[in-house]
Formats: structure tokens, C-alpha cells, sequence
């Protein structure tokens, strides 16, 4: 064959290569097998020396085929794509081929964003030394296309790249995505615009900093004006990506109309399922099955049975995709928010719906470990230990002794300084589970009990958190009054100022029941006092039960408790007066 007729088949074998390259019809990965093979072909007589700038098209098209093929060793692909592409720059210089020049440096940084390097990071400044160098030659006078699809690009590179101070690094993607929304108009360039104004609502949605609840308003206003142009019609898949973006912002909305954001996260969501499917999109259906549940699971419901069933439904649907081999993060969250749900349940079977929530705590924690998820596993565990405090059914010495064994196991990851809240919370709960456990030693159990709730109000204040610190009060107090080691009637002293702090916050009117339980407890530490003036001492608890006891005559149900007043009130006559 004469080297005429020898380029003129290369020519062809090219040329087939860019039609199957681009061609819509046909499988995809298919059609870039063929690309590849006419591509190679072509290179038996496009050489450096002969063909150069034909020789650099074709190592500039087998990196675009090798970037795109998913068959495979998908790295060794990526590879292979960019060595190609580096190849075509011995040609394609910024002197001699400038745009061809730039054209590669955005696809060398496109491939650098793609491979999964052991160092992200380096693989992410090297796609950046590669828009940055692209950006050489296209500006936006003479490239504005080309400009804004670099401007793009480095936005998705700043959403991806690590850094400790998040916040800077995706306020630069924000400016990047507002820098191509110059070029993009909805009227020239709908589908680049829509894509643009989601991708800025997911920035918005996810910037740790500044008035969280404005941000979520800019991200809801950027994916409802990507869905006049994503329309279910058009692109449907775009749409429903949307749909559940949008549902998202909306779920997390804490202020103004909350249930009317979670109805509009609940349509969002609905909306998004009349695309996705568990047999054509499995796991774009469970990640909206699973969402779906969160916001069935936060909203108020005059039927709260039925609503947080239908949370149920669909955290169970989620996990007909998820699985811990397959899916093991999204598995272990939808086990947990599925745990939570059944503690929520109000239809009596309380023990029932414990021993589930158990059972998917337990589960969530065969992925969530110390080493791998340190404070999803420490919520877990806290999690648990609120479920076994709660089991009665059984031996419920043995789940107070798990409930300590859980909440001592959170306390390894939240400390005192670093989760404040957190730590006062599970000391104050340690300090419940200490005090209700009646087996074994119940002396060290108690002083355990007031050990905790002790550090527990290193935190609580009556001025920051009365509630809080109220409620550690009156258990502080119930614990001081039990205990018998020591010196008991120090251990009353106690009591009693730990019950008159209590009052300091509920009042009768606010908190009857609070009120009236600490009146009571009052009444009993100085009914049991010695140390003093025993007449004095015993006119208080008088006056505590009395207190306790007009009160506890006005509230439902508490039969047996008022019962138990007036028994107390008639020994306290009794005392009194044999003193007198």
C-alpha cells in the first residue's frame, strides 16, 4: 500500500473513531471500545515525525475514549488517559497550537479531578495547576464558552478539595458558579444554566458558616429556577435530582413554618419517586425512600401513629437496596433513624417497640466503630443506652447495667470540652441509670449516681439551661436522700437544698407536677432529719406535703401518689406531736 493510500485509511479509521466517539446511538462503553480500536489504527501512520499534528489529535482523542470508558480497570483507564493526553502537549504547545494547548489542560485537569489517587488532595492541585494554565488562553471576550465550562470545572474541583477552613473553600466554588452563570443564560445555554443553579443550591445547602437559614433560602431559590428548565418531561432525571435536593433544603428549614417545610419536602420527595424506581434507579430510590422517612419522622401529625408507620415504610424500603456489604454507611443510618422511629411509636407497645430499636442500634453499630466513625458511634451507643433504660420487660437490672455500659462507652469520644452539652447530658443520664440500679452494691451505685450528676452541673446552669439544671436538682436530691453511708443526716442537709433549687425553677404554675414532686421529696428528707431543732424540722415537712398535696389533688392520675401524701402527712402530725 503507497503512503498516500496509507493516510488516507488513517484518515478514515480517524474519522470513524470521532463518529463512534460521539455518536448518541447504540450502547455507550460499546461504542468506545470501537473508538479505541479505530484510534489505534490510526496511529500505525500518524507518527510524530510524519503526521505530527494528526498523530496529536489522535493522543488527545484516545485520552477523551480512556477517560470515559467505565469497562475495566477504571484507574488504569484514568491513567492511560492522562499519559495520552500528555503525549498530545508534546505537539500541542501554548506557542504553536494555543487553543489545542488549552483544550488538553482542561481535559488533563478533568482526569486529575477523576482518579482516585492515594492522595486526593495532590491529584486535586494538579487538576488545578491544569484549569489555571487552560485559563491562559481562554478568557471571556474570546472563549466565553470555553471560559465558563473552566469556571465550572474549578467550582466542582473547590466542593471537592480539603481543607480546614470549609467555609473559603466552597465560598470560592460559589464564585466560580456565579462567574460561569455570566456565560450560561437560561436562553442560550438552558441545560449548562439549570446545572449551574443546582449545583450552587447544593453549595448553598451545605456551607457550614453564617445565617444557615439564609443559605438554605438562596439553595431552594437556585433549584427552583434550575426546574423551569429541568422539567419532569424533558429531563426527567435531572428533575428528580432536583426534586430531592429541593426536598433536602426544605426538611432542614428550623425557622418560620416548619410543618409547611416538611410538607413541601414531602412532596418534593414523592415527586422525585415518580422517576426513581428499586428495579431502574435502586439506589436513587432508597436514598429518597430514606429521606422520605426523615421527614415523615420530624412532622406533627394528628395521627403521629400513622405518620411515623409510614416513616417505618419507608426506612424498610431504603434497606431492600442498602446493605452492610454493599452499602454500609447508608445501611448503618437508616438502621439508626429506624431505631429512633420505633421509640417514637405511640401505640402502648412500648417494650415491643424498644426491643426493635434495640435490635437496629445494635446493627448500626456492626459498621459505625470507635476508629472508623467516632461520634456517630458515640451516638449510637447513647442511643442504646436511652433504649435499655427504658426496657422493662426481662431482667431490668441487666439492661440498666448495659445502659451504663453504653453511655460510659460514649463518654470516650464526648468529653467535657469538646461537647459540653453532649458530656452534661450523658453524665446526667449515667447518673439516672446509677440511681435506678438496685442490684448489687446500692450504696457505691448511689454515690456513682451523684458523682455523675455532680459533673453534669459543671455545665448546667439555672441561668443557661433552668430546665436541665432544675431536673438535676430534684435526682441530685433524690439520690443524696437515699443514701445511707457517710453521714446520713449531712446526706439530708443535702437533699433538701438540692430539692429547694429545684423549686427555684418550677413553679406551680408552670410545672404543677415538678413542683409538687420536689414539695414532697422536700418533705420527706426533713421528716427523715435529726440534725437541728426536730420540731421545726418536721413543720417543714409538713408544710412541703400540704404544699405538695393541693396541688397533686388537681392533676389526673395520681391516685396512689395522693394516697401516699396523706399517709405521710398523718405520721408527720404524729411525730409532731409526740414531741410536743
Amino acid at each position: 500500500m503507497h503512503n498516500q493510500e496509507r493516510r488516507e485509511n488513517a484518515d478514515v479509521q480517524y474519522t470513524l473513531g470521532i463518529t463512534y466517539l460521539t455518536s448518541k446511538d447504540g450502547e455507550r462503553q460499546t461504542n468506545l471500545e470501537h473508538a479505541l480500536g479505530c484510534f489505534r489504527a490510526a496511529l500505525d501512520v500518524y507518527t510524530p515525525d510524519a503526521f505530527s499534528t494528526q498523530w496529536a489529535n489522535t493522543q488527545y482523542q484516545l485520552g477523551i475514549v480512556y477517560r470515559e470508558l467505565e469497562y475495566g480497570d477504571r484507574q488504569a483507564s484514568l491513567r492511560k488517559s492522562l499519559a495520552y493526553l500528555q503525549f498530545s502537549l508534546e505537539v500541542f504547545t501554548r506557542e504553536s497550537f494555543p487553543e489545542a494547548w488549552a483544550q488538553t489542560q482542561y481535559n488533563l485537569g478533568l482526569t486529575h479531578i477523576a482518579l482516585a489517587s492515594k492522595d486526593r488532595y495532590i491529584s486535586l492541585q494538579k487538576a488545578l495547576i491544569c484549569f489555571q494554565a487552560a485559563l491562559k488562553v481562554y478568557n471571556l471576550e474570546t472563549f466565553p464558552e470555553e471560559w465558563a465550562n473552566v469556571q465550572t470545572s474549578l467550582a466542582n474541583l473547590y466542593c471537592l478539595l480539603p481543607g480546614d477552613d470549609r467555609q473559603a473553600v466552597l465560598e470560592k466554588a460559589i464564585s466560580y458558579y456565579q462567574a460561569a452563570l455570566r456565560v450560561y443564560i437560561a436562553e442560550h445555554y438552558p441545560e449548562e444554566w439549570a446545572q449551574t443553579q443546582h449545583n450552587l443550591g447544593n453549595v448553598y445547602s451545605f456551607l457550614p458558616d453564617g445565617d444557615r437559614q439564609a443559605q438554605l433560602h438562596k439553595a431552594i431559590a437556585c433549584y427552583q429556577a434550575a426546574l423551569r428548565v429541568n422539567t419532569y418531561e424533558q429531563y426527567p432525571r435531572e428533575w428528580a435530582a432536583t426534586q430531592h435536593s429541593l426536598g433536602n433544603a426544605y426538611r432542614n428549614l428550623s425557622q418560620g413554618d416548619i410543618e409547611h417545610n416538611l410538607l413541601n419536602a414531602i412532596r418534593c420527595y414523592e415527586a422525585a419517586l415518580r422517576v426513581y424506581t428499586r428495579e431502574n434507579t435502586p439506589m436513587d430510590w432508597a436514598t429518597v425512600q430514606s429521606s422520605l422517612g426523615l421527614s415523615y419522622n420530624l412532622i406533627a401529625s394528628d395521627n403521629e401513629q400513622a405518620t411515623l408507620a409510614h416513616a417505618i415504610a419507608c426506612f424498610e424500603a431504603a434497606l431492600q437496596v442498602y446493605t452492610p456489604k454493599t452499602s454500609p454507611i447508608e445501611w448503618a443510618k437508616t438502621q439508626n433513624m429506624l431505631g429512633l422511629t420505633y421509640l417514637n411509636l405511640p401505640d402502648g407497645k412500648v417494650q415491643t417497640h424498644l426491643q426493635r430499636a434495640i435490635a437496629c442500634f445494635e446493627a448500626t453499630l456492626a459498621v459505625y466503630t470507635r476508629e472508623s466513625f467516632p461520634l456517630g458511634w458515640a451516638t449510637v451507643q447513647i442511643n442504646l443506652g436511652n433504649a435499655y433504660c427504658n426496657l422493662f420487660e426481662g431482667d431490668q437490672q441487666s439492661y440498666l447495667q448495659r445502659a451504663i455500659e453504653c453511655y460510659e462507652a460514649a463518654l470516650l469520644v464526648y468529653n467535657r470540652k469538646a461537647f459540653p452539652a453532649d458530656w452534661a447530658k450523658l453524665q446526667s443520664n449515667l447518673g439516672t441509670a446509677y440511681s435506678d440500679l438496685t442490684g448489687g452494691d446500692r450504696q457505691a451505685h448511689l454515690k456513682k449516681a451523684i458523682a455523675c450528676y455532680r459533673a453534669s452541673l459543671l455545665v448546667y446552669s439555672s441561668e443557661g439551661t433552668p430546665l436541665d439544671w432544675a431536673a438535676l436538682q430534684f435526682n441530685l436530691g433524690n439520690a443524696y436522700r437515699e443514701l445511707l453511708e457517710s453521714n446520713r443526716q449531712d446526706n439530708l442537709e443535702h437533699a433538701i437544698t438540692c430539692y429547694q433549687a429545684a423549686l427555684e425553677i418550677y413553679k406551680a404554675e408552670t410545672f404543677p407536677f415538678e413542683w409538687a414532686a420536689s414539695q414532697n421529696n422536700c418533705g420527706n428528707a426533713y421528716h427523715e432529719l435529726l440534725n437541728g431543732d426536730q420540731r421545726i424540722n418536721l413543720t417543714h415537712a409538713i408544710a412541703c406535703y400540704e404544699a405538695a398535696l393541693q396541688v397533686f389533688l388537681t392533676l389526673p392520675g395520681q391516685e396512689d401518689t395522693i394516697q401516699g401524701l396523706r399517709e405521710n402527712l398523718d405520721r408527720a402530725h404524729t411525730d409532731l406531736q409526740i414531741l410536743e
